[in-house]
């Protein structure tokens, strides 16, 4: 199959009257000014699929609770917005719960072709930054929990989010990370220091910049310092508008760079469905203002699709077509060692997402098949 006369966004330029050819799942070449049989695809984008990293669920279901059957429906809410990768994300909570999550993973892993693995928001955080997160689940890190849900996932745990300060976190991160788990700094009170040390163990990234950590301080450095200054540090960020604001964002962009920065939508089950009202594993919620809150008044998460999110961050920054393609699937792709993935290049799988000029999703395809 060829796709043709498109705007082709590859890692160093965009090809105009482009065309991408596909065999057997994966990208065959990429060129331009095609001649032969094909789809015509006049006017629009063709960008490497989304990665998400940072997602609880979609279409009314949360990962905590997910049923096997439940990932196709969320994996096919998220191929509309573009995603063609993700990561279930899970929440501070108990043992049995994490490994209702990892077995449940094992199971589906290989029927849900755009499902990477498990990202474990917590349980190894710090209460002071807790966010939207169950406290009374938050414990130390603790290495044999962790392997025993690691071998129940079927190593599929790819990503952990975790406060570099707790107690024996250094050697947990010195050891999962020689493991190929990839680790970040989330809901902690690291000081800058604290991150140094944590980066000496493996450490590569931090979660949700800016949201439920330690920020930037002329006295005090945390987290968010560190984010500014490591260039060993993927940096998310939920782009909603709301989580944070233009100006802090656009200022955070500019510092990064598009090489850093990691889109993502850190969005509940309530997104792409019509609930108001729900729990976040036992924490009442309302959807209000565009985004989720705990009804004790934090932000609970987004609502935010990946598409819109790309769409923010062309408004707000200026970013080029190329760094869009960065922000919002190579640097996802590199940081968690997909290899296989997260740019327009051949040999890659044909994960691929067209778009309009307004940059809004028009077709999607996952491994070579159209799946929206």
């Amino acid at each position: 199959m060829v796709l043709k006369n498109l705007k082709v966004v590859t890692k160093d330029t965009v090809i105009e009257n482009g065309y991408i050819e596909i065999e057997n799942g994966l990208i065959k070449s990429i060129g331009s000014n095609y001649k032969g049989e094909g789809k015509d695809c006049s006017g629009l984008i063709a960008m490497p699929g989304f990665i998400d990293i940072h997602i609880h669920g979609s279409a009314g279901i949360d990962f905590m609770d997910a049923k096997a059957k439940d990932y196709k429906t969320i994996a096919d809410s998220l191929y509309k917005e573009g995603v063609t990768t993700f990561l279930a994300t899970t929440l501070t909570s108990d043992k049995e719960s994490l490994m209702r999550v990892c077995k449940t993973v094992a199971e589906v892993k290989e029927s849900i072709p755009s499902l990477g693995g498990i990202h474990f928001e917590g349980p190894y955080i710090n209460e002071k930054h807790k966010g939207a997160q169950n406290e009374k689940f938050i414990r130390d890190p603790n290495l044999e929990e962790f392997m025993d849900l690691q071998e129940a996932s079927n190593n599929n745990v790819r990503y952990i989010s975790l406060a570099p300060e707790r107690n024996g976190a250094l050697p947990f991160i010195k050891e999962i990370t020689s493991k190929g788990v990839v680790v970040s700094a989330g809901h902690t009170d690291a000081t800058f220091n604290d991150v140094e040390k944590a980066i000496s163990c493996g450490l590569t990234n931090t979660t949700h910049t800016h949201n439920a950590m330690s920020g930037h301080h002329h006295r005090n450095p945390g987290v968010v310092t560190a984010a500014f200054y490591f260039n060993q540090l993927f940096t998310e960020c939920i782009c909603d508008k709301i989580h944070v604001c233009p100006d802090t964002l656009k200022t955070f962009y500019k510092i990064v760079g598009p090489d850093r920065f990691i889109v993502i939508t850190d969005a509940l089950k309530i997104k792409n469905s019509d609930i108001q009202e729900f729990k976040l594993f036992g924490l009442d919620c309302v959807r209000k203002n565009g985004a989720a809150y705990l009804l004790t008044g934090p932000l609970a998460g987004s609502l935010l699709t990946m598409d819109q999110g790309l769409r923010n961050v062309k408004e707000i920054t200026g970013a080029s077509l190329v760094d869009l393609a960065k922000i919002t699937s190579r640097n996802a792709a590199k940081s968690m060692h997909f290899d296989d993935r997260g740019e327009l290049l051949a040999g890659k799988l044909a994960d691929i997402v067209l778009l309009d000029d307004e940059l809004k999703v028009k077709e999607v395809y996952k491994l070579g098949k159209k799946v929206c």
